[in-house]
């Protein structure tokens, strides 16, 4: 019987936001600036949400309360200095972006990179490389959303992010950017209300207190900063930091955003709203898993730490809610992956190299295809698990950080050249790659984030080529770049 509360309160979501898909497509049209931005009409409260969906993901439900087991508390502070650094990305850059794209008619990132340089091969390899880090984001996602269906269906896994990934596919192709965005404005609402009910609930309704010595003392040091296993020392909180700081920002559906609002004004204080949803959701995930040592001191997998805690406290229907957050935290950044992907591979390979003279419905029809391929190679890695959730989407964030160099310093910089470009997406993301799977050792970050080092090498890379190579002309600068004062 408790099951079937659950299921049934996971069962009325989904149906409740593919409602919301089919009322969004009511409003696409198969042109590229609505089904890839929404025609430019995003709004404060909606932008501001879907960057809060997007961000958050499944690395918030289950990747923070994995790391927060067995890293501790600590791992909220270098997410919430992040956040603070976000805002203030989102504000100048983002808004930076949003005023050439309106400009220009830019729609994707890869053509803002094509068309700044006057590149195409590097519209086309940052493209390839970004594609690395979206492929695992998205996989990231669906091995939540495998999680979330097995532990709450008893589904097996394959057949959970299978499913996963047909919903998805479905969604985007009926909704397009539109139906993404109003989904996840609901999606980043539930996945507040749900992680807030339960943590205040624990701390005013049962014994937090018991709760929380317990897990103490299961694990020494867990509610310090550095944590059990000196994890979050100054150094490496700091320069996790500023990696995701210059990550999240840049990824590419992040940046797609940009383009997608309704104006300057909308784009910066969209910014505020993230922080001041985001940051609470950033605690709420870590306090629930610190919690759940108390609770779950051995759990069968640290992924599920807080699905079991929910679980082992609280009833079905409450179950069920904190489900359905998390498939909302799911499904919200990997159909927004899924879509900019398709999109910038439509856009910015089929018809720049392929069918130029393609009409715009049958460009938006071509990304409706690929969005298959995307997803069935995330599929497969979600498959073959490489890496904790945490881990893998914690690589995916960093591995975008290290790509965002032709972007952000494009957009400020004249002296930029594609040439700077390519050295930094080759090498930037290399040394990352190679740090991740540990053919370098950890030892060579010297304390630092690994991500951290791939930005510094992806950013000083792109300098030094830059300025010993040609520039685009005055044109290509003076319409993709604008004065930082």
């Amino acid at each position: 019987m408790a099951l079937t509360v659950a299921q049934l309160v996971f069962g009325i979501y989904l149906l409740f936001v593919l409602l919301v898909g089919v009322y969004a497509a009511r409003f696409t049209e198969h042109t590229p600036a609505d089904f890839y931005i929404a025609d430019r009409s995003t709004g404060t409260v909606v932008l501001g949400l879907t960057l809060v969906a997007t961000v958050l993901s499944a690395f918030t439900v289950f990747g923070i309360g994995a790391t927060a087991t067995g890293t501790g508390l600590g791992a909220f502070s270098f997410l919430a200095l992040a956040a603070v650094f976000y805002t203030l990305v989102f504000g100048t850059v983002g808004a930076t972006l949003y005023e050439i794209g309106a400009a220009a008619d830019v729609v994707t990132p890869s053509e803002y990179v094509r068309e700044r340089y006057e590149s195409p091969g590097l519209g086309v390899l940052y493209l390839a490389v970004t594609g690395i880090f979206m492929i695992s984001l998205i996989a990231g996602q669906l091995i939540g959303g495998g999680i979330a269906l097995d532990t709450l269906l008893g589904i097996r896994y394959l057949d959970a992010i299978l499913l996963m990934a047909v919903f998805m596919a479905v969604y985007i192709h009926i909704a397009g950017y539109r139906g993404v965005v109003w989904s996840d404005a609901i999606q980043s609402t539930v996945l507040f209300s749900v992680l807030a009910g339960v943590t205040v609930y624990v701390m005013f309704g049962l014994d937090s207190e018991t709760i929380a010595s317990e897990a103490a003392a299961a694990t020494p040091g867990l509610f310090e900063m550095v944590g059990p296993v000196g994890a979050w020392t100054p150094l490496a909180v700091i320069t996790a930091a500023l990696a995701f700081t210059i990550g999240v920002p840049g990824y590419p559906h992040t940046i797609q955003r940009y383009f997608s609002a309704a104006n300057e004004k909308i784009m910066r204080r969209s910014g505020f709203l993230f922080a001041i949803v985001a940051i609470p959701i950033y605690l709420f995930g870590a306090v629930l898993g610190v919690w759940s040592v108390g609770v779950i001191p051995e759990p069968p997998n640290p992924d599920y730490v807080i699905p079991l805690f929910v679980e082992t406290l609280f009833n079905p229907l409450v179950f069920g809610l904190v489900m359905a957050g998390a498939t909302a935290a799911i499904m919200s950044t990997a159909d927004s992956v899924a879509l900019t992907m398709s999109s910038m591979v439509s856009r910015d390979v089929y018809r720049e190299f392929f069918a130029p003279a393609a009409s715009e419905e049958r460009e938006v029809r071509v990304a409706q295809a690929l969005l298959l391929a995307v997803i069935v190679v995330a599929l497969g890695l979600a498959w073959l698990r490489p890496a904790g959730i945490f881990d893998l989407i914690a690589f995916a964030v960093v591995g975008f950080a290290t790509t965002s160099a032709p972007v952000f310093l494009g957009a400020y910089w004249g002296g930029g050249t594609a040439a700077g470009g390519v050295a930094s997406l080759v090498f930037g993301p290399g040394i990352t790659i190679l740090f991740f799977l540990e053919y370098i050792p950890a030892s060579y970050t010297f304390g630092m984030h690994y991500g951290f080092v791939g930005v510094l090498v992806a950013y000083g890379i792109f300098v030094a080529v830059s300025l010993l190579t040609r520039t685009p002309t005055v044109d290509a600068r003076e319409t993709f770049g604008r004065s930082f004062w």
